[in-house]
């Protein structure tokens, strides 16, 4: 059981990962930690595999086909236009959107390659729905810090708590 304590009001929530992530951010007021970290903290492995990297989830072949691929649905798309054929046209819109759509599945973050198996990607995505979900629970509980959390935590492959005032948590 967490006892959770902000400007003057005391809640009890039963233990949760996240509220283990939050504990861990707040002891470390405007410095980094890595989701891999917060995922696995007595894994002293994580240290190393921190920096590992997988394969990309679309190698640069693929890519290059697909833009082809995006380039011939766009000729397409204006040949059947100039010809009147709307159906056609629309067909090769929701191909190409389809396409684009699969496309940012595999994109990560500012269109960055996303990659197959990647640890920090797997951590980030599971960190970050831990306290997402700690962060709804708090909602009922004590709202002021939540609020106060959503505008300070900042989650992703390196987690922060950077506090927008002078706060002393008794951890």
């Amino acid at each position: 059981m967490w006892r959770l304590t902000f400007e003057g009001r005391t809640v009890h929530l039963p233990d949760a990962k996240g509220l283990r992530d939050l504990h861990v951010l707040l002891g470390l007021p405007a410095r980094t930690s890595p989701a891999v970290r917060l995922l696995n903290p007595d894994d002293e492995a994580v240290a190393t595999t921190h920096g590992l990297g997988a394969d990309e989830v679309l190698d640069e072949e693929a890519r290059r086909r697909y833009r082809r691929h995006l380039e011939r649905l766009e000729t397409e798309i204006d040949r059947a236009v100039q010809r009147g054929d709307d159906a056609r046209a629309a067909a090769y819109d929701r191909e190409r959107a389809a396409l684009l759509d699969e496309l940012r599945r595999h994109a990560g973050l500012a269109g960055r390659p996303r990659r197959l198996g990647d640890p920090r990607e797997r951590a980030r995505k599971n960190v970050t729905a831990r306290i997402r979900d700690s962060l709804r629970r708090l909602d009922e509980q004590h709202p002021a810090l939540a609020a106060h959390l959503r505008r300070t935590i900042s989650t992703g492959t390196m987690c922060r708590y950077t506090p927008d005032q002078e706060i002393r948590w008794h951890l």
